[in-house]
């Protein structure tokens, strides 16, 4: 079994530690004599009416709170975590760029296989400042720095789609370029899903409390029956852990994303490492992002395009080609302003997401706007 050593250990350790005591001190309205007990009577008598004004006024359905849900592993499910705006945000930055999944195969390279059939992209650290105050709130909330988070991923499930049963940290020694030491998986939810799709345990796991999995067992799907498991709720998050505090590998964190069964599921994971994650991007501010190609424009990407398509390239680097110099190789058309089913045409025949434009309403985005008039590198508008 892999372990993290040293210094690795050490913050594994502190940090399992420190959000344990944070979210089980906010995992529901705290019995005030013991939140406040130990304070001196005059401290205690002056701060006691704050606290219970601050209770009366919470509101469980919009104020952020977290509640312990696993022991094994450790899972904290984080309500209201997200705006409806960050929400929206994030799905308006990723959705021009989705494509299909991929995993880390055994040479550390991306990969499709049939164990994640969903569609994906990135969204870089540091972004833009809707993005940067996200990963800055998950710091707060795991007592992790953002250096050590990953970029954050967005995904889409439609029916049928599921993410297999994995491990999110490499749990084989041999693998030398897998994602190892992820600490801990803190994933956002982007959308409610009518049946399915959570995010389940199905390895040995333990509810926090027995009687919270009984209640939830009629809620969830068969994939996620029986196992401690997160159901998806539009700005909601799940924080689950993959090692012990020794530093050890948790057995129990294999978990996976069930099938949707009705309805459509957005989610945006990211992952937390023991060590900090490509460090020389945190150095110094923030540098612009630039602003992606567009996959629904049928366009030239370089000077040398029509040079390559004369010399056969179109045909001998197939992927390079239809990205770099589609319209050279004439595998793409040309679209009118608004004609946003040539746009998926073009969009499809590079394996591109095709958007739904009805989709993107229910979720509260025009991303037809963002593809005609907002890059990827500028913040929400109406943020």
């Amino acid at each position: 079994m892999p372990t993290v050593s040293g210094t690795r250990a050490a913050l594994a350790a502190a940090a399992l530690l420190l959000c344990a005591y944070a979210a089980s001190a906010a995992a529901s309205k705290p019995r005030y004599t013991d939140a406040w007990s130990g304070l001196p009577r005059d401290t205690a008598s002056r701060a006691m009416p704050l606290n219970l004004h601050a209770a009366d006024a919470f509101d469980p359905e919009k104020d952020p709170w977290v509640e312990k849900v696993g022991e094994r592993p450790q899972v904290y499910y984080f309500h209201n975590f997200l705006s409806d705006a960050e929400r929206q945000h994030i799905i308006k930055v990723a959705a021009p760029q989705m494509r299909r999944s991929t995993v880390v195969g055994p040479n550390g390279a991306s990969v499709v296989d049939p164990i994640r059939t969903s569609f994906g992209t990135f969204i870089s650290r540091r972004h833009d400042p809707v993005i940067e105050g996200i990963e800055r709130r998950i710091s707060l909330f795991t007592h992790l720095p953002v250096s050590h988070q990953e970029d954050i991923q967005v995904l889409r499930y439609t029916e049928g789609q599921k993410y297999g049963a994995h491990y999110d940290s490499s749990y084989d020694k041999r693998e030398i370029n897998g994602p190892k030491f992820r600490l801990a998986t803190f994933y956002m939810y982007l959308s409610d899903v009518e049946e399915g799709g959570e995010t389940a345990f199905p390895k040995d796991s333990q509810w926090a409390d027995p009687a919270m999995g009984a209640a939830a067992d009629a809620s969830f799907s068969e994939c996620a029956k029986g196992n401690v498991a997160a159901k998806p709720k539009a700005n909601d998050a799940a924080l689950f852990y993959s090692y012990f505090p020794n530093g050890t590998m948790d057995e129990a964190s294999m978990h996976t994303g069930c099938p949707v069964v009705k309805g459509i599921k957005w989610g945006a994971p990211v992952w937390i490492h023991v060590d900090e994650f490509r460090p020389e991007e945190m150095r110094g501010p923030a540098r612009p992002t630039a602003a992606p190609r567009d996959p629904g424009v049928c366009a030239d990407h370089s000077a040398s395009c029509k040079t390559w398509a004369a010399s056969g390239e179109c045909a001998k680097n197939v992927g390079f080609m239809t990205e770099t110099c589609g319209k050279a190789c004439g595998v793409c058309e040309d679209c009118g302003p608004s004609d946003w089913d040539c746009v998926n045409r073009n969009r499809d025949r590079q394996h591109y997401l095709q958007i739904d434009r009805g989709e993107m309403r229910w979720l509260g985005v025009d991303v037809f706007d963002a593809l005609a008039t907002v890059s990827a590198s500028e913040p929400s508008p109406e943020l």
